[in-house]
This record gives C-alpha cells, sequence and structure tokens, in this order.
C-alpha cells in the first residue's frame, strides 16, 4: 500500500497513512480540524484530488462540494453520492468528510455507521484516502465505534503547560509504533502546520541528524550477519521511550542482528533505525558475533507442509506440532485477565495505565506468535526467509487461533487488502461490559503471525465485540 505523503516532512515521518486508510478527525470545536488539515496538505502532491465534501460553507484550497441533506430521501442516497466523489478524486485522492455532525441529529447512529462500514471495505481495493471529522466527546457511542472501524484516528486538543497554551495531536495507530499517542504541540503560521519537534516549531525534518542515522543504518545493513546487540556500557537514558519502544528495546537486547531480521522481516528497516537512533542516543551498541554465511533462500515449502496445510485444522496441528490442541486453557487465559483488572482497579489514579497494559499484552501476544512460528519452521525444516502466499491466511491465521485459544474463525476476503475475521465463540471478553471491544490481545496474535510468515505489514482492529453486544467478535485485517 503506498505511502500518502502530505507534504510536510515532520508530520510524514511521524504518521503511516497509507492509500485505502481511513483517519477520523476529532477536535473539541470541529473548526480546528480543517484548519489543520488545510495546512497540513498546503505542499502535499495530492492536493489537486483532496475533495471537502460539507453541508455549509468552509475556507478551504480545495475542492468543495456542498450538498443538502433535505435532498436526500435516506442514506443510501447520500451513499450513492459519495461514490461519485470518490470516482471524481480517482486513484490516490482524498476526501475529507466534514458534515458528519449534520447527519447524526437527524439520522440513527448506528444506521450511519453500517453505511461508513459499508464505505470502507470498499475502499482499499479504490485507493483513496477518507478524513472523517468530528466533534470530541459529541456523539460519545458514535465516536467509540468510529474510531474501532477506522484504520486510525487523529485527536486534536489543547494542550496547556506553565509556558504555553497552544494545540497539540494525538496519532492512534496510523503512524510509526514509537510515535503512538505521542503529544506533538504545533501552530498554524502563515497557513503553514508548524510542529515542534526538539525545541522549534517546524516542518522540516534536521538534516544532519538524519545524515548520522543513515550511516549508522548503512553499517547495520553491511553487516547483517555478523553483529549482536547490547545494552551500552554508558547506559543512555530511555527516558521517553514509550510502551511499544521499551517493549521493542526489550526483545531485541542480546540477539544477533540477522536472527532479528527473521523475527521482524516486515519492519526491519523501521527496526534498523530504531537501532541506529538508539545506538546515537547510547542506549544500545553494537558487538561482533561470529559471521555466519546465508544459505541461498528454498523457493518451495516441503510435501509434508503443502500436505498438512491443506488439511482441517486440526489434523494440521498434528502434522505441524504433533499436536491437535491448543496451548493454554482457555480458563488460564481468563484467569489471568481477571488478575490485571483486579491491578488496574486498585490503581485507577494513574492516567493511562489500562491503557498501556492492554497495549503490553498486544505487544507480547505478537511476539510469542512470531516466536511460535518459528520454532514450527525451525523444526519442519523450512527456510524462515520463505514468503508464504496469501492464499495460506485463512489457514494460518485458523491455526494461531485454534492452538493458541482454542477458537474456531470464520475468515473472509473483503478485497485485495482486506480480511473480515468472525469470531462467534470468543471467550475473551466473556462477562464482560464495555462499550468498545475488549479482546486486543487476538490482534496481538494475528498480526504478529501474519507479519512473520507473509514478509508483509498487516494492522487489525477489533470492530465488533461481543462485550459491547454484538453477537460474535470481529476483527478487520489489512495489509499495508
Amino acid at each position: 500500500m503506498q505511502k500518502l505523503l502530505t507534504g510536510n516532512e515532520i508530520f510524514d515521518h511521524i504518521a503511516d497513512i497509507g492509500f485505502g486508510s481511513s483517519i477520523a478527525i476529532l477536535d473539541i470545536t470541529r473548526f480546528e480540524s480543517i484548519r489543520f488539515l488545510n495546512s497540513l496538505f498546503r505542499n502535499s502532491p495530492h492536493k489537486e484530488n483532496i475533495l471537502v465534501v460539507s453541508c455549509e460553507p468552509v475556507d478551504t484550497p480545495f475542492q468543495l462540494k456542498r450538498i443538502s441533506l433535505d435532498r436526500f430521501h435516506d442514506l443510501t442516497e447520500l451513499s450513492i453520492e459519495m461514490e461519485k466523489y470518490r470516482r471524481t478524486v480517482g486513484k490516490h485522492g482524498v476526501i475529507i468528510h466534514y458534515y458528519l455532525p449534520h447527519i447524526l441529529v437527524k439520522e440513527n447512529e448506528e444506521i450511519v455507521l453500517k453505511m461508513i462500514e459499508y464505505w470502507l471495505t470498499k475502499q482499499p481495493t479504490e485507493e483513496t484516502v477518507q478524513f472523517f471529522t468530528l466533534p470530541q466527546a459529541t456523539f460519545p457511542f458514535f465516536e467509540k465505534k468510529l474510531q474501532s472501524l477506522v484504520s486510525g484516528a487523529i485527536s486534536i486538543n489543547i494542550l496547556r503547560t506553565d509556558k504555553e497554551r497552544c494545540l497539540s495531536f494525538q496519532i492512534l495507530r496510523a503512524c510509526r509504533p514509537e510515535f503512538h499517542m505521542g503529544e506533538f504541540p504545533f501552530i498554524i503560521e502563515d497557513e503553514r502546520l508548524l510542529i515542534k519537534w526538539g525545541e522549534v516549531f517546524t516542518d522540516t525534518l534536521p538534516r544532519e541528524e538524519e545524515t548520522a542515522i543513515k550511516d549508522r543504518i548503512d553499517y547495520l545493513k553491511t553487516n547483517l550477519y555478523s553483529i549482536s546487540i547490547s545494552r551500552s556500557g554508558t547506559h543512555g537514558t530511555t527516558e521517553g521511550l514509550n510502551s511499544y519502544d521499551g517493549w521493542l528495546l526489550s526483545q531485541l537486547i542480546g540477539r544477533r542482528l540477522d536472527d532479528i531480521e527473521l523475527y521482524f522481516p516486515e519492519d526491519i528497516d523501521e527496526v534498523l533505525r530504531k537501532l541506529a537512533i538508539w545506538n546515537l542516543r547510547g542506549i544500545v551498541k553494537f558487538e561482533n558475533a561470529e559471521p555466519r554465511t546465508p544459505s541461498p533462500p528454498k523457493k518451495h515449502l516441503n510435501f509434508r507442509t503443502r500436505f498438512a496445510l491443506a488439511l482441517p485444522t486440526t489434523i494440521s496441528l498434528r502434522l505441524l506440532k504433533g499436536r491437535g490442541e491448543h496451548t493454554i486453557p482457555p480458563n488460564v487465559y481468563n484467569a489471568l485477565r481477571r488478575s490485571v483488572q483486579a491491578f488496574v482497579s486498585t490503581r485507577l489514579h494513574e492516567e493511562g495505565l489500562k491503557k498501556e497494559l492492554a497495549e503490553l499484552e498486544t505487544y507480547f501476544q505478537d511476539i510469542t506468535a512470531r516466536a511460535t512460528v518459528i520454532e514450527t519452521f525451525s523444526e519442519l525444516g523450512e527456510d524462515l526467509r520463505y514468503r508464504f502466499d496469501l492464499k495460506y491466511l485463512p489457514k494460518m491465521v485458523s491455526l494461531a487461533l485454534y492452538y493458541g485459544y482454542a477458537l474456531k474463525p470464520r475468515i473472509f476476503r473483503i478485497s485485495e487488502d482486506l480480511f473480515k475475521i468472525e469470531l462467534r465463540d470468543c471467550f475473551i471478553c466473556s462477562d464482560l461490559k464495555s462499550d468498545t471491544p475488549v479482546c486486543q490481545l487476538l490482534t496481538g496474535t494475528i498480526v504478529g503471525l501474519c507479519n512473520i510468515v507473509f514478509k508483509r505489514h498487516f494492522s487489525c482492529n477489533e470492530v465488533q465485540c461481543k462485550a459491547a453486544g454484538d453477537r460474535s467478535c470481529v476483527f478487520h485485517l489489512r495489509m499495508k
């Protein structure tokens, strides 16, 4: 999936928005979102294909389509109109939906969500990017549900410090992992979006910093098979590392670089970049390891593996892992979750603790899935560098969810880049009530498996959950 470039170097460095993505833009006033987008895309190479759809006058340098909801008898007619607009912007176009509050005061929120979900299942194939602007906390139920449907969200907030009061933004999911939910102060000056980077507000990356990082990345690539990673003797500070980076650092220390490539094949360039930055900060050091000579990659799977993958899930497991049962009983997972929830309930005064624990749970399930794949295919004599065909995705996900959780998913390919995973027997959310999906640990397993097996970058989010009153737990798995 090709990345959307806004022309703002800082934002493009932070964000990871591909064509075919959908982003919710949330702000207190709703007017800040259009100012943010206007200045963000000011120098975008795609600005000629940006369309703003609104019920009211909007000050924007982009194409504007005014719609009157009174002339639509129902949402089907509106959906047909939006289809025309998507064709108008064409491939690699951007649509900014600036009318949702007007619809939500007239129509049932569930019906509007169903309409948007229908649009999003078609979107990856059309390769448009859609931004849905919404006033924050005005439609709380709709806001939570929308965030579970879209690829990511940008929240525009008022940031107060001792020295200044300015706006800031946070990105959920649609960014590099180390910037997930990070706070980025910004100002708009002469129609330019200037983001605080270091001690200055700017829209360009420091050149010297990038040169030093690139030199270290080149060194790592040249010595891929003869370097190991360890903590630096100077013990540079890890203060400021977010949850993901802290977790990733813990997984890389003590490993050889070529083994790291096996664990993170879809993200190896990004991992090398992080290692280069951490080396510059004195957090890690590169040590010589016994050199290895890589063998030529295999082009085919062994007959046993191909045969096993053609059989029903339980029989496949017996051939691949020597067993047909899952690893850990469901009651063990439930006991773990109750323990975590009890811990959180005693420390509610610590802001963000619950979110951080949920994220860490997902990360550890991710690395567990990767380790299981490596162990299994090493035992089978398979080449761990082999990239599986996507035709195996339903079988692989079924194997992982049954082996790890005794779950039996139904998997559908919605489009070239989007898969739907439905679980009617999910026990993760048993006896839980929540406004938002709570089975995030399964997304870690699914993403970890798919990233390492198919050597591509996947993202997964739960869009329906039995804890929220839905009949099944449903996940959208997207290939970036």
